[in-house]
């Protein structure tokens, strides 16, 4: 008698949120490199990555251009008006097309646009996680407070 094997198969993507020049100078220097290189390896990996970049409730493209040394390994580069991704709906229904079950998430702000996307990534169902050695916050105090908040949501916490 045959057995039916299932694999559980899990397609990651590598969430790249807000890392934009206008936003670089709010953190320490080191922030840019340890995204290129999370980056990097992700490609090595093959895992998608994604970026989101913010432009502003108006829409401004020119003011928010991502970061220029900021390392491009794809195309998916989705804009957002509000903090969350999930606000963009050909952002939400690429992640469904490719089949995306798990998320990592990198950026700035951890207080704000991090948080808001983390918090709906879960809440549409995904295994999330976010990179604490990739991911900066303006306000430190209330980042332990979010990382707490994050944590009680079921979203993983690394430092690699």
């Amino acid at each position: 008698m045959w057995q039916k094997i299932i694999y559980n198969y899990r397609m990651k993507t590598l969430l790249v949120i807000d890392v934009q020049e206008k936003y670089l100078s709010y953190y320490d220097a080191g922030l840019l490199s340890r995204t290129n290189a999370r980056i990097a390896m992700a490609k090595s990996d093959r895992d998608q990555v994604f970026y989101v970049r913010n432009i502003g409730i108006h829409g401004d493209n020119d003011s928010y251009a991502l970061a220029k040394d900021l390392l491009m390994v794809s195309d998916h580069i989705y804009e957002k008006r509000f903090p969350s991704a999930f606000t963009n709906d050909s952002f939400a229904k690429e992640l469904k097309s490719l089949n995306i079950t798990d998320l990592e998430l990198i950026g700035v702000d951890g207080n704000s646009c991090v948080k808001k996307t983390c918090l709906d990534a879960v809440n549409a169902g995904y295994r999330v996680t976010i990179n604490l050695k990739c991911t900066a916050a303006r306000n430190e105090k209330i980042f332990e407070k979010t990382l707490e908040e994050l944590s009680d949501a079921g979203v993983l916490m690394i430092s690699a």
